[in-house]
């Protein structure tokens, strides 16, 4: 086939201290997703979710949907299970920040509370601050039960992941 060899890439390389193949790094034991893939992952994401994007929450989990799916399907060869749920946390994140957005003002935020039992007076809350996204009033009003029941938000939680190799 006369096939020229990169010889910058290709080298010898022993699985104790890993082997960059197809955005994962292989161990004698494990695998490990990419931390270039995991970064690229982010940025797409936080593309999708821009709290600017002008439209409503169902749209964009829609957009997010085949995002995750491909992304967990394409590495649930990796041992990655802790890595795909603060994944899943800091999603949920960025889509209660999208709403919060969304709703501009607390009063909105404090009927939604008050439509789901709360009662009691709700501190006001500046509605466009990311670390508010993740503030009691707004875990209340969005629980990651309503992101994935209502609005049909894929789960990489629940993907079986990863498998080990015996060495004897």
């Amino acid at each position: 086939m006369k096939l020229q060899v990169n010889k910058e890439k290709t080298h010898i390389a022993h699985s104790s201290s890993g082997v960059k193949f197809l955005g994962v790094k292989i161990f004698t034991k494990y695998t490990l997703i990419q931390e270039n893939k995991l970064d690229a992952f982010k940025a797409k994401i936080k593309s999708i979710t821009r709290e600017t994007g002008g439209c409503n929450l169902a749209t964009v989990v829609k957009r997010l949907n085949p995002v995750l799916r491909g992304f967990v399907n394409y590495f649930r060869v990796a041992n990655c299970k802790v890595v795909l749920r603060s994944f899943m946390s800091w999603v949920r994140r960025r889509l209660r920040a999208v709403q919060m957005f969304l709703w501009k003002r607390p009063a909105r935020l404090h009927r939604k509370l008050r439509q789901l039992g709360y009662a009691g007076k709700f501190k006001k809350i500046a509605m466009r601050k990311w670390h508010n996204s993740m503030s009691k009033q707004a875990s209340m009003a969005m629980p990651n039960k309503w992101f994935h029941e209502e609005l049909e938000l894929f789960d990489m939680e629940l993907v079986k992941t990863g498998f080990t190799i015996e060495v004897i």
